[in-house]
């Protein structure tokens, strides 16, 4: 073994560090591709650092005397500038910005009507829709009667196709370990917080997605190869700390909390690519439908968090906005959050490997709701008819503002009885 094996192998024991692939990062010859991929991905990383730091860590364990703590110093140093260098990208995906996003293909009918509402303009107008700032602050929201109705509607319809599919239910913590947000690839690039931290309890946050929780449940997991794949879906709160970059992003298409359900899957690293597609479809199915016009695109270079390698985002037409907007995204993180957080698995020779993990946005309701709201509008602020699947999950004796006598649902030829 050599000594830089010994050297990463022993620091990472000690003191229970991520396995990262020292041996693909402190590759002269990798050093080039590496660079090019942190340039394409927003130039996020140095690894010019990382292999001066190894080149410190080198020398200094020659020395005769050391000093523990400078030694943990440089290693302390290596790890969180090796942190920073993200995942290589796919062969397939495009280099640069958001305007070299390909689109995939294009479902459903894009309603062209003139003079239509913002779903907030039609909410408000049944009194389902508050804002109570003194209580909650910027960007809060509660949902009422029939639009909570709807909601719960949507989440319960969601939730039952995905676990059709195969997915097992888990009900996931809404604060983590920021170790388990860094691992799984949420990265502080700004001044501007990515999280909500807890102010007595500042190594805790609140949960961006149920990822997170997900992640933590199988970190340090050592799966059988037959095991293999695990397929995970989770209904969480998620929080986030965005600001509105325009007027179409305001409200409540850009808040600090919503719920949503997440499709999560550790594989081994043959099948992530295969399983990355089968939960593309199936979101392509719900939001198919759904009865929504959306369109999927394959998302380049700089559009990529730290861990995906590739990501695929599905965009619904928001007609009273008149934007394509983000309502789903699915990525394949390959071994990245698994060596950052010690997902295994046994091949069939019994050596241990690191899994592939996987995830995907079967549904985020605060977006998804304005899609359908402003899609499914009349010219009295109701709505019309809803999908078949979406209406017999609602209350008649409440949602007095949506239509739910029998119709011909929109996405089959067979008649809906409410």
């Amino acid at each position: 073994m050599s000594l830089k094996r010994r050297l990463i192998n022993s620091i990472s024991n000690v003191l229970s560090r991520p396995e990262l692939d020292f041996d693909f990062l402190l590759n002269d010859k990798n050093v080039d591709l590496i660079k090019e991929n942190i340039r394409c991905r927003k130039g996020v990383g140095d690894i010019d650092t990382v292999h001066s730091l190894w080149k410190q860590i080198q020398d200094y364990a020659k020395k005769p005397k050391q000093s523990e703590q400078e030694y943990q110093s440089l290693w302390n140093k290596l790890y969180e500038e090796a942190m920073l260098i993200p995942n290589l990208c796919h062969p397939s995906v495009a280099k640069g910005s958001f305007s070299n996003a390909h689109a995939v293909r294009f479902f459903g009918e894009k309603r062209k009507d003139g003079n239509l509402e913002t779903a907030e303009t039609i909410a408000k107008a049944w009194k389902a829709l508050y804002n109570p700032l003194n209580a909650c602050g910027e960007r809060s929201y509660a949902l009422v009667g029939p639009l909570a109705d709807l909601e719960l509607a949507l989440l319960d319809y969601v939730s039952s196709i995905v676990e059709q599919k195969g997915f097992s239910p888990v009900v996931v913590p809404d604060i983590v370990h920021e170790n388990v947000a860094e691992g799984c690839g949420i990265q502080q690039r700004s001044d501007k917080d990515i999280l909500y931290r807890m102010r007595n309890y500042s190594n805790f946050c609140l949960s961006g997605t149920s990822e997170m929780g997900l992640s933590s449940l199988v970190s340090g997991r050592v799966f059988g190869h037959n095991e293999l794949p695990v397929k995970l879906k989770a209904l969480s709160r998620c929080f986030r700390p965005e600001i509105a970059t325009n007027a179409a992003e305001s409200k409540l298409y850009r808040v600090h909390e919503f719920n949503k359900i997440e499709m999560f899957v550790i594989c081994n690293e043959n099948d992530s690519d295969l399983l990355l597609s089968e939960m593309v479809e199936i979101q392509t199915s719900i939001f198919s439908s759904l009865g929504l016009h959306f369109r999927l695109l394959d998302m380049p270079s700089e559009e990529l968090g730290a861990s995906a390698a590739r990501k695929f985002d599905i965009e619904a037409w928001m007609p009273g906005r008149k934007i394509f907007g983000e309502v789903s995204s699915a990525s394949n993180c390959t071994d990245y959050q698994a060596r950052r957080l010690s997902i295994k698995y046994r091949d069939s020779s019994g050596v241990e490997k690191f899994a592939h993990t996987c995830n995907a946005t079967a549904v985020a309701t605060a977006r998804t709701l304005i899609a359908l709201l402003e899609t499914y509008q009349n010219e009295r602020k109701r709505l019309l008819e809803l999908p078949c699947n979406i209406r017999r999950r609602m209350p008649k004796t409440r949602s007095w503002t949506i239509s739910l006598h029998n119709a011909v649902d929109v996405n089959t030829s067979h008649g809906c009885t409410s």
